[in-house]
């Protein structure tokens, strides 16, 4: 299904959380893969802005108590659904940021590509509830998407209420402030696309933070900025179709200097555009230089130009 941008719903994601049989929004990000190895056992997880589930069902799977919530019915109906397809626990709710009410206490807290369709009059206050309520050792992982004058916010975006509410670094800075860990402040450039809605630019940034873990014994973990010489051509990469196979992608600009990915064979959500729910998941991004391409179960589903050397979580030996 696709609209033009005349006749595109203001929830524009609404196209395809109702479409059962497609992953619209892709597979589990890389950071929760990197951040699940270092929680406690039975941890309380929120996401706000849940979307259909793809971070959320995946902690699910490790017995955690996870709270997810949308302001999308059609996003939750699914979400609900493929829980019960996968066979996790989730507690679920159509809620606005607005009226989002923190639990007492929690271990993470997730907000992709949601906080900014607030006003930093709902989105500063909300933070500092999250940081009073999270217990030492817990995390919390952002991605918002940024006005740039080369990159403005796209049309579905601003017709959805993007407020444009967040300036590059401020999230940071409220958490250095708090005396939390920065495991990680990426800011680059996407091209992706979903259900509906064709090929599309966001700047992001990602920002992944800890709460500083006291004498607990949870693991710790290290960024490691991953470094890659050479480049694609910017013709070149413009030219380079979303679904392209790696194998094409590998005989047309060679092995790439870097690479990083993510791996599980459980059975969790997919990625953009393919099965809802995959026997298995592999995510792998190829890294030339300042450019990035993301390729899920084997095809190009994003592609990047990055601000910040891409990083990566791992397990940090004592």
């Amino acid at each position: 299904m696709r609209f033009s941008m005349q006749e595109m719903p203001r929830l524009w994601w609404d196209a395809g959380y109702a479409n059962p049989e497609v992953s619209c929004m892709g597979g589990p990000s890389p950071e929760i893969f990197e951040i699940a190895p270092a929680l406690r056992a039975k941890s309380v997880v929120v996401e706000l802005g849940c979307g259909e589930g793809r971070n959320a069902l995946y902690l699910a799977h490790f017995d955690h108590r996870v709270i997810a919530t949308d302001i999308s019915e059609a996003a939750i109906s699914k979400l609900n659904r493929l829980a019960g397809d996968l066979g996790v626990k989730i507690t679920s709710g159509v809620v606005r940021v607005e009226d989002f009410q923190p639990p007492t206490y929690h271990d993470v807290f997730i907000a992709h590509s949601v906080l900014h369709f607030t006003e930093r009059s709902v989105w500063k206050p909300l933070v500092t509830a999250l940081i009073d309520r999270t217990r030492p050792g817990g995390f919390h992982c952002f991605t918002n998407t940024l006005e740039r004058p080369d990159h403005p916010i796209p049309k579905e975006g601003l017709a959805s209420g993007h407020k444009k509410s967040f300036a590059r670094g401020e999230l940071e800075a409220i958490y250095t402030q708090a005396g939390w860990e920065i495991l990680r402040s990426d800011h680059y450039i996407k091209w992706d696309s979903h259900p509906g809605i064709p090929i599309h630019s966001h700047c992001i940034e990602k920002v992944v933070v800890r709460r500083p873990i006291g004498s607990e014994d949870l693991p710790r973990l290290r960024a490691e900025p991953i470094k890659a010489a050479g480049m694609i051509p910017a013709k070149q990469f413009s030219t380079l179709k979303l679904g392209t196979p790696r194998e094409a992608i590998i005989e047309m600009l060679g092995s790439p200097p870097a690479s990083h990915g993510v791996t599980t064979s459980r059975r969790t959500v997919g990625g953009n555009n393919q099965e809802a729910i995959a026997d298995g998941y592999v995510r792998e991004d190829m890294i030339y230089g300042d450019h990035g391409l993301q390729f899920v179960n084997g095809k190009l589903t994003g592609k990047y130009q990055y601000f910040t050397p891409p990083k990566r979580l791992t397990i940090r030996d004592e």
